[in-house]
């Protein structure tokens, strides 16, 4: 879809923005709210409640998954008082999958590893999916830091209508006049905000937010990003020469605050870190209360996927 045809979907149905919260390192808080409806969107929000879904649909995940009681275990229990008899083997090895970049990595290059990623959506599709629920006729447009999630995960999800990043809306905004310093009033996001999931573009967002970290050992999970530290943690998960069963992978560096569509190319990740850890901190009173969302909201909403 061009761009003229993203900004008439706006313009002419009540379209949703799904902000990824490393619209931060771009754009003002909580001017961009503004910016955003002036636009034509009927409502903006964070992809924060999305992200909390998913955390929660891990954590079943690798509780059904990992079963941990004896070396039996591990080939499938036969003992009739154990946990887990008759689910099976345990799974060895636990690989994150919001990163569409790191899931055609892993298909394309180890294929051998493609069972052990976690067949969730990410935070974007769960948003998503959440929002088409609540209001069927909404478009829903996620602004992304990144090209990919345009062109290799969205396109898979009939609930994405579009997708735009921080570099093509910094252009829309200045195509239409809209000025950040127009916009100075306490806006606020529309519902379902979850605070805590702000640091999810963060490299570790998800391992450090969910409660997944409860359920392994110390040294069992890795958190890393980049390519060349992918391979280096497949290679010794390959040569067992390290104790991992669970990896947190993002492709960019930093996670996706290192994203190639963001604007400020010239911040360091040091500097775009603490640009979303002040964020979250400023921004917590003003989003939660009558804001957050519950987990009733994604009652039925079926999270999972395939590889």
């Amino acid at each position: 879809m061009e761009l003229k045809e993203k900004i008439n979907l706006i313009k002419n149905n009540k379209a949703v923005a799904m902000l990824a919260p490393t619209f931060a390192i771009d754009f003002k808080y909580p001017n961009i709210i503004g910016m955003l409806r002036q636009l034509g969107f009927k409502e903006v929000t964070e992809l924060t409640f999305g992200a909390r879904m998913v955390n929660w649909a891990y954590a079943n995940y690798v509780k059904d998954h990992l079963h941990p009681h004896t070396k039996k275990c591990k080939e499938g229990c036969a003992r009739e008082d154990c946990p887990c008899f008759g689910v099976g083997a345990s799974q060895e090895l636990f690989i994150s999958s919001p990163c569409p970049t790191v899931v055609a990595f892993v298909q394309n290059q180890y294929p051998e590893f493609v069972k052990y990623l976690i067949p969730v959506v990410s935070p974007m599709a769960a948003m998503a999916k959440i929002y088409k629920k609540l209001n069927p006729e909404c478009k829903v447009v996620f602004i992304s830091p990144c090209w990919a999630k345009e062109n290799l995960e969205a396109p898979k999800y009939k609930e994405i209508d579009a997708v735009i990043t921080l570099k093509d809306l910094k252009q829309i905004f200045k195509d239409q006049g809209i000025k950040e310093e127009d916009f100075n009033k306490k806006y606020y996001f529309d519902s379902l905000i979850r605070e805590y999931t702000k640091i999810y573009p963060v490299s570790g967002g998800l391992a450090s937010t969910s409660h997944v970290q409860k359920l392994f050992k110390e040294g069992e999970i890795f958190i890393t990003d980049g390519t060349e530290n992918i391979k280096k943690a497949f290679g010794e998960i390959k040569n067992k020469t390290k104790p991992y069963k669970f990896l947190d992978l993002l492709n960019c560096p930093g996670g996706c605050i290192g994203g190639p569509a963001i604007n400020r190319q010239d911040l360091s990740i040091e500097q775009r870190k603490k640009i979303i850890f002040d964020y979250t901190h400023r921004s917590s009173e003003a989003t939660m209360g009558e804001h957050e969302g519950k987990v009733k909201d994604a009652k039925d909403i079926d999270l999972s996927t395939s590889f």
